[in-house]
């Protein structure tokens, strides 16, 4: 079965192809388990959470990577998401079709809806150089929304924050803190398309979208390696900045004040990845 559908993206009508999902589209459920998320899932079975992050190794390094240069980002993590009793469910190399996967099989039984599901995910769908299969950047929207709506589904009072793909370095870029990142043109365009692809999901009652890309971006465009230190992952101190950036939007989707007092420099950058 197939049909279409047209979504405003900005000033612009756009036509969407949409068909019965199969194997290696961005919105049929694919498994790629792990021990990671046997372990979250007995996590949101046993717990009470009133916050979940939901994402890819961006997210995961929030907190989450205990050793190795991102350590520093549990800093990140203490001052913004423990007091609102959160839970990181970010995975580390995953794209959309493996999160929908994750959350359909476990990752989303919470025995009390959160008050709040934060979503940035497809900067991996896009990447030409560590995956064999890319997806479009209206291929990436699907899986987005795919992901939205079985958490709609799911926690209907759950308020969804959709944050838009972040911005990835190109090849004439180069990072401090190796490995480093360095994009092709093409996945460079998907993800910011993609991005604005996804703006049209929110309906402002239930499910938001916000863009701060810009905290990660020199005035000429280039990403700034202070905060993005191999040119897709944040760094401790591009962490809080990119939290302080949400601050406002997720203080008040939660219902709490946001914590936006500056804790200064987090960290230095690292010379070798987690």
């Amino acid at each position: 079965m197939n049909f279409k559908t047209i979504i405003l993206v900005g000033m612009t009508w756009v036509s969407l192809s949409l068909a019965e999902s199969k194997p290696g589209d961005s919105d049929y459920p694919t498994k790629n388990a792990n021990a990671r998320h046997v372990e979250k899932v007995k996590a949101v079975k046993a717990g009470h959470y009133d916050l979940a992050l939901i994402g890819d190794s961006i997210t995961h390094t929030v907190g989450d990577m205990n050793d190795g240069k991102y350590a520093p980002n549990q800093a990140v993590w203490q001052r913004h998401f423990e007091p609102r009793r959160a839970i990181n469910l970010g995975m580390n190399g995953q794209r959309t079709e493996e999160i929908l996967w994750n959350l359909q099989n476990g990752q989303l039984e919470f025995t009390q809806s959160p008050k709040v599901a934060m979503l940035l995910i497809g900067t991996n769908n896009a990447d030409d150089r560590h995956f064999a299969r890319t997806h479009s950047p209206e291929e990436i929207f699907a899986g987005t929304r795919a992901i939205v709506d079985l958490i709609r589904q799911r926690h209907p009072s759950t308020k969804i924050l959709v944050l838009r793909v972040f911005p990835r370095g190109g090849d004439s870029e180069k990072g401090i803190s190796p490995p480093t990142f360095n994009s092709s043109a093409k996945c460079i365009e998907t993800c910011r398309r993609a991005g604005e692809l996804t703006a049209s999901l929110a309906d402002g009652k239930h499910v938001f979208w916000l863009d701060v890309n810009h905290v990660f971006l020199r005035s000429n465009g280039t990403i700034n390696t202070e905060l993005m230190w191999d040119l897709l992952h944040p760094s401790p101190a591009g962490a809080e900045a990119w939290v302080q950036a949400i601050e406002p939007t997720l203080a008040k989707l939660m219902g709490d004040r946001p914590i936006l007092d500056s804790p200064g420099s987090l960290s230095k950058p690292a010379t070798q990845a987690k």
